[in-house]
């Protein structure tokens, strides 16, 4: 007799096989248990101290996914006060672990939060040049171009302007992605 499967079904085996561990435990289960442990804690209602109670008498598979769902929660668009709050609880979470890496993620959170805050700092920067341009470029139109249909646009920035400005915020935010995402899979590292 042949057994036919549904889409949903393969790509649930599929999924268990990807997040089970060499020892069986899977990871999508535990995450799904964590969350509602968690969620509290991202909401903002309790605090590390808190979530350290709540994970006390778990087992290390479960620590570990806890800190990992912590670490991938974080980015550059997060507060710097977000950032901490999440190395507070990655930090209480690997008290309870038999290693001890507390030092270690003290040092890449605090890297975290600068790499933030660098990025917010050029962020405001390059948004404030490329005002200035908007400005400069609008200032400069030629009246009679514009009446014309030349080559500015209603706000004065012609096309070849305009992709200038797009390749460069581009680059920038590739350029603080790539730094961010080499921490954040350097923090996940350790915590494996």
């Amino acid at each position: 007799m042949i057994v036919l499967k549904s889409a949903y079904e393969i790509a649930m085996e599929r999924a268990e096989e990807l997040y089970e561990d060499d020892d069986g435990t899977n990871s999508l289960e535990i995450r799904e248990d964590l969350k509602k442990i968690m969620g509290p804690f991202f909401k903002g209602e309790m605090d590390a101290e808190d979530l350290w109670q709540e994970l006390k008498e778990e087992q290390e598979d479960v620590l570990s996914e806890a800190q990992l769902m912590h670490v991938e929660s974080i980015g550059l668009r997060n507060s710097t006060d977000q950032i901490k709050r999440r190395q507070e609880a990655v930090i209480a979470l690997e008290s309870l672990r038999e290693s001890e890496n507390s030092s270690y993620f003290e040092k890449s959170f605090t890297q975290a939060q600068s790499l933030q805050q660098q990025y917010e700092t050029q962020k405001q920067q390059l948004d404030e040049q490329v005002k200035k341009h908007l400005e400069n470029a609008q200032g400069q139109q030629n009246p009679l171009a514009a009446q014309a249909g030349g080559n500015g646009d209603q706000n004065g920035m012609n096309n070849q302007m305009k992709q200038q400005i797009a390749k460069k915020i581009s680059e920038f935010q590739k350029s603080y992605n790539k730094r961010f995402d080499k921490l954040i899979e350097e923090m996940k590292a350790a915590i494996k």
